[in-house]
């Protein structure tokens, strides 16, 4: 996230979040099977909301 420039709005306030559903986080699972899983975040730019990068935090995880 270190010197990044929002590509729509030019913004330099990119902040780190994480997508979730009610009250829970959203989460990455297996393609065909119901597996274990890790949440997803993301980076944004605080000025405009446009969304720089979506990411699973701990790939390894998603068994």
């Amino acid at each position: 996230m270190e010197n990044q420039t929002c590509p729509k709005c030019n913004g330099k306030d990119i902040k780190k979040g994480s997508l979730a559903s009610s009250f829970v986080p959203v989460q990455m699972f297996p393609e065909h099977k119901r597996g274990t899983a890790s949440p997803i975040s993301a980076e944004f730019c605080n000025d405009c909301g446009y969304i720089l990068a979506l990411y699973v935090d701990n790939p390894k995880d998603v068994k």
